[in-house]
């Protein structure tokens, strides 16, 4: 085994064809950490006795103390997990040739699945081969962060995919009920979903500046000047067409009220004989529910004419495009219309857009293990399951540690500091 410098052409000709790749493994992501992180960034590939390049890594690293550094692969080593040999072959190589320039350990978080599972957190699929990576990882002096729920680790191990399809009747039709009554409701809103193709800034954080966030607008403008080149960078708005709202509540409005009336004309016969009486009633009383809602939606409807002649924007989305899918990084609807099911709509049209491409799946992003439906984290399990999706429990975070002892320094460090 031989560890080689790779250029960035190199290293992005072998990760884009790799199964592990994805843009947290790209030249860009190194260079976007690098300006908003301080880190420094090298590409290293793994070649065997037959001089044949079977693994590579994009390596972040950084000082942390006494010019001691450590290392971070973001989902990352690009390797055959399942070769045991070829992984301790790796790491005895990347321990030799690290520990001479004074690095305590390497941080990984390969994409190795451990479980699927459905919208209740039950496994559907186990990796049979999971305990067999683990025990290779920790006879090798791997530290594991164990299998977290929350986001303990540095990028979450629980993630949303959705599967795509060139179709979108096909797209639609593999929705869950609800997900598709959110998207008609959203749908009958007037509510349409654009790209923005010149990814403007200065409009995207205007907009989610209302959502608290913590990230500067220098952070996207950064994430804008590294990805947007290659056209990897997406940003897609909700946007409500207030005066086509409008004409569609009273539209909607008109046809319950003339259905509700003839359901009142009917039980006011009283004629069992001609009409089902019993059914009517009930008709009734989901009619005056509709009704009810209708009349709010026009009463409203009207207010955010006379606010938004122009129309508003209400949610937005921003997605990074990857080699055979994509990974919304942001998903924020404006909490005044989130009743209109935005969210919904924003996946629905992003998996038909990227669909189109023939990307074959869209990670709708992360969650957290815990399922409860009493959980605080439960509303953001419920925005993004239901869309042909499956659940995607990863491996964890792992710490290759290279120097034990000043490894056990490194951890009392970061105790007292927390």
């Amino acid at each position: 085994m031989k560890i080689v410098t790779l250029s960035k052409e190199e290293f992005d000709n072998f990760s884009i064809n790799h199964k592990y790749n994805s843009y947290y493994q790209s030249p860009e992501y190194g260079n976007f950490k690098k300006i908003t992180e301080g880190y420094e960034v090298s590409y290293l590939g793994f070649i065997d006795d037959d001089k044949n390049l079977v693994g590579a890594s994009m390596f972040l690293y950084k000082e942390l103390f006494w010019k001691y550094k450590y290392a971070y692969a973001p989902r990352g080593m690009l390797l055959d997990y399942d070769d045991k040999e070829l992984v301790i072959s790796v790491t005895n190589e990347l321990r030799r040739l690290l520990k001479q320039q004074k690095f305590i350990f390497i941080k990984i978080d390969p994409p190795i699945i451990a479980s699927e599972r459905d919208n209740e957190g039950n496994i559907v699929n186990f990796n049979n081969t999971i305990n067999n990576v683990l025990n290779v990882f920790k006879n090798n002096g791997y530290e594991h962060l164990g299998f977290n729920l929350y986001d303990e680790s540095l990028l979450p191990r629980w993630n949303v995919i959705a599967k795509l399809n060139t179709d979108a009747r096909i797209t639609f039709n593999n929705f869950d009920s609800k997900v598709k009554e959110r998207i008609s409701y959203a749908n009958s809103m007037a509510i349409t979903v654009y790209e923005d193709d010149t990814v403007d800034i200065d409009r995207f954080y205007s907009f989610l500046r209302k959502s608290n966030i913590r990230k500067s607008k220098k952070y996207f403008e950064c994430m804008k000047d590294i990805f947007y080149p290659s056209r990897k960078i997406k940003i897609f708005y909700a946007f409500i067409d207030t005066n086509k709202y409008t004409m569609n509540a009273n539209r909607l409005y008109s046809q319950e009220e003339e259905k509700n009336n003839a359901l009142s004309n009917i039980i006011s016969s009283g004629d069992n004989v001609k009409y089902n009486i019993s059914k009517a009633v009930n008709d009734k009383i989901n009619s005056d529910k509709y009704l009810t809602a209708y009349k709010r939606d026009v009463v409203e409807s009207t207010k955010l004419l006379k606010k938004f002649p122009e129309g508003i924007i209400c949610g937005c989305s921003l997605c990074i495009e990857e080699a055979t899918g994509a990974t919304v990084l942001i998903n924020y609807e404006d909490a005044e219309y989130n009743k209109y099911h935005v969210n919904a709509l924003l996946n629905y049209e992003m998996m038909k857009y990227f669909g189109k491409k023939n990307l074959k799946y869209l990670n709708l992003g992360s969650i957290t293990g815990n399922f409860n439906p009493n959980s605080k984290f439960y509303k953001a399990l419920l925005s993004k399951i239901g869309f042909n999706s499956t659940i995607i429990e990863y491996i964890g975070e792992f710490d290759m540690i290279i120097s034990k002892f000043m490894y056990k320094i490194y951890k009392r460090k970061i105790k007292k500091e927390k």
